[in-house]
This record gives C-alpha cells, structure tokens and sequence, in this order.
C-alpha cells in the first residue's frame, strides 16, 4: 500500500507544471500582452507524449486566448475533465494548431519575450480556435525521406464488425492474412468455432487498431512526429505541410508537396585565349 501511494506521489510530480518567473515578467503580464511558453519539457509527461517542445507557446484554451499568470494557467490544467478532455492552442515558428489534452502537460512554463509576443497578437486574429467536441486527435508518424502516415485515432467501427475490410483500407497485408487464415481454419473445423473466433478477433481489433498502424509505420522507419487535434484529415494534412512543405501523405489528401526550386547554373564565361602567335 505503501508503495502504490509513492508511486501516485511520484506520477503526479512527473505531472506537475512549474514555472520560473521574474518581477519584470509579472509586471509585463499584468498588461494582459504576453503569453506563456514552454521552457522546459520533463522526460516522462504529458507534453513529450504530445510532441510539445522547447518554445511553443499556449495561445488559447478552450477556444478563449490565454495571457493570463502561470498560476491561473495550472488552475484550469487541475480542473480539466478527464474523460473529455479540453482544447489548447500551440503557436510554433509561426504557425498555429491544436491539441487535445487531459490535465496538466509535466512543463516548466515562462512569459514570452517581447518579439514573440508581438508576432504571436499579429497572427491572432488568423488563429483557429473551437470547441473540443468539433475536433478528434490524429498521429502524423514521419520517416527520414518526409514520407508521413496519418492516424485516426477514434477507433473504426469497420475495423470491430469487418476486421478483413479495415485491413484492407489501411494496407495491413500481414494481419490480414492471418486473420483470413484463423476464419478459414475455424470455420473448417465447427461453425461454432467460428463464431467465437470472430467474437474474440472483434475484440481484439477494437483495442488494437491504433496499435497495429503504429507498429507497422514504425516498421517501415517512420516516427511519431506530432500529435494534431484537427475536424478533419485535410485540416491535419494542410497544417503539417505547413511545418515541412517535402511531406507526402499516406493517404494522401492535399496534393503532391511543391517541386522545388532549383537554382540555374551560371553560365561560365569563356575565356578568350591568346594567340600563340606573336605580334610585330
């Protein structure tokens, strides 16, 4: 017993959000100008779970820009609903998108500096914001070359009732066979058989949907790249190729990525040789 509340004590630490401010800071967010952004980012949270990095800057939660304290900030993280969840808006070099979290993301937080905060206010009025319910979490896993498979990650009804279908929608030749060959061989040997065969597969793949394509993408090299809470793929896709312009989608929804620019050789200039013959 003992040891199971330690390790409560110890979760809820790695969990906790904590913050470094200055007098000057404090008086710059009393103004209600600047923002708060991530100065350091625990080894073991929510925010390394979500790809959050170094620098991002929480824009707005729950659909309502933010420039409040760091205090105010951890109060809405602690009141947060687990089960649904709430919304915040990231800013990242320029570009704008969202995540859907659970409860306190495990950073250090500080105020952003003045040149941030400026272009931050700028890019404001053009920043999408929404209401949790409009939106559903996606996993961009992206490989050395740019090549980058996006996730649903609600689980598929199609996947639970037709595993064989899904299968085939997301490429996943391996498991398909094999989840050929155990109704093939069940339904052989008794019908009954394969009826609870079918029962326990449904299960199987309403748990392990998710699972199955991480596994798969990361067997083809590719890594969770970012975490996006979008309303639709295009939405996701648009904004990914915002953050790198070479990504090619699998499925992909947008278009191939723009060719890109080549600067033309320049032509040498040919030198004029001099005659071997010498003048009078």
């Amino acid at each position: 017993m003992i040891l199971a509340d330690e390790a409560s004590k110890a979760e809820e630490i790695l969990n906790q959000d904590t913050s470094t401010v200055t007098s000057d800071q404090e008086n710059q967010n009393e103004i209600g100008e600047s923002f708060l952004c991530i100065k350091e980012v625990r080894a073991i949270s929510r925010a390394k779970a979500l790809r959050l990095k170094i620098g991002d800057v929480i824009v707005a939660i729950a659909g309502k820009p933010f420039n409040g304290t760091i205090d105010e900030l951890l109060d809405i993280f602690d009141e947060i609903e687990e089960e649904k969840g709430e919304i915040l808006t990231i800013w990242r070099e320029g570009i704008s998108f969202n995540l859907i979290i659970f409860g306190p993301l495990g950073c250090i937080f500080e105020f952003t500096q003045n040149k941030v905060t400026q272009s931050v206010h700028t890019a404001l009025p053009d920043i999408v914001m929404g209401n949790v319910e409009e939106y559903v979490t996606f996993e961009l896993l992206r490989n050395i070359r740019s090549e980058c498979d996006v996730f649903d990650t609600r689980v598929s009804q199609l996947g639970i009732f037709l595993p064989p279908v899904w299968l085939i929608q997301q490429k996943l030749w391996e498991p398909l066979v094999a989840t050929i060959a155990i109704y093939a061989v069940t339904l052989s040997v008794h019908w009954i058989l394969f009826i609870i065969s079918a029962i326990l597969l449904a299960l199987y793949f309403r748990n392990a949907q998710l699972v199955l394509l991480r596994s798969f993408s990361l067997h083809k090299e590719k890594q969770i790249w970012m975490i996006i809470a979008a309303k639709s793929m295009v939405e996701v896709q648009k904004i990914a190729r915002a953050f790198d312009n070479k990504l090619t989608f699998r499925p992909d929804l947008v278009g191939p990525p723009p060719p890109v620019e080549t600067e033309k050789p320049k032509k040498k200039k040919k030198k004029k040789r001099k005659s071997a013959v010498p003048r009078n």
